[in-house]
């Protein structure tokens, strides 16, 4: 953590320190100045739009849940899951002063084993690293400094009755192959576009093994525009985020995808 971050979690405290960063990305990123790694938010406004139903899997502070909010309009929906509690309040108060009408905020945890899941937020260099809160089953390396208890739920469950689900953001620190392992009946279903953070390589080949079934291929963005590519191949990726669309919409997204 840099100084002025620790400064400033210092002296607000972790409550305000959050909503604070929540806050100052919303106006960073209305005036265009989020960069380069926050390209996949704003290549949203390419093929989300009004009615659209869309699901933020690890919403964090609300970078995509905000913006998925604004263009699915009043006729769309956004489900935004955060388990951490800590994080669920700043997103859940954001968008109360956001007046984001359209958005159901759940605090669970998708895909795990059981009724209940321990997450934690671990120490990393010698500092509490909030965007690497995760399971703790999964990851008993690191140093957690402070955990709770999140009840579980399975997709295709929680999901049965929507009328339609046209995208899926999903970063849960590489139990991304889990979570969506508990909602193939809902994929099959209303086949959205994904897009998952998976920096392994073998994380990508089992996530596409899973859903290649289904007709999706995988994608990276580049350049606005969507670049096939080998999960398979060992190459090092350019990016962690990754697209998979199936079959079925690829017509619709034609016009964002490279010939190349």
């Amino acid at each position: 953590m840099n100084p002025i971050k620790r400064i400033l979690l210092s002296i607000l405290g972790e409550g305000h320190y959050l909503s604070l960063l929540a806050g100052s990305f919303q106006l960073i990123w209305k005036a265009g100045l989020a960069g380069e790694d926050y390209q996949d938010v704003y290549f949203l406004k390419y093929f989300i739009e009004e009615g659209c139903y869309c699901l933020d899997i690890g919403a964090h502070l609300g970078y995509y849940t905000c913006e998925l909010s604004r263009l699915s309009g009043k006729s769309g929906k956004v489900i935004a899951i955060e388990p951490m509690s800590k994080f669920n309040r700043v997103l859940g108060n954001l968008l109360k002063k956001k007046g984001a009408q359209n958005v159901e905020l759940l605090q669970l945890a998708l895909g795990g084993e059981g009724e209940f899941v321990e997450m934690g937020i671990p120490l990393v260099n010698k500092a509490k690293k909030f965007a690497y809160a995760r399971v703790m089953k999964s990851s008993t390396h690191l140093d957690y400094v402070e955990s709770e208890k999140i009840r579980n739920a399975y997709g295709d469950q929680l999901l049965a009755g929507l009328p339609r689900l046209d995208f899926i953001k999903c970063d849960v620190e590489g139990l991304e192959v889990q979570v969506f392992s508990s909602m193939l009946h809902v994929l099959e279903k209303h086949y959205p576009i994904l897009l998952c953070e998976l920096a392994d390589q073998q994380e990508r080949v089992h996530f596409l093994d899973m859903i290649a079934p289904m007709g999706y291929k995988a994608f990276i963005l580049r350049e606005k525009k969507l670049h096939p590519i080998d999960v398979y191949s060992a190459e090092k990726a350019i990016s962690h985020n990754h697209y998979f669309i199936p079959s079925s919409r690829m017509q619709g997204m034609s016009s964002l995808i490279s010939a190349k």
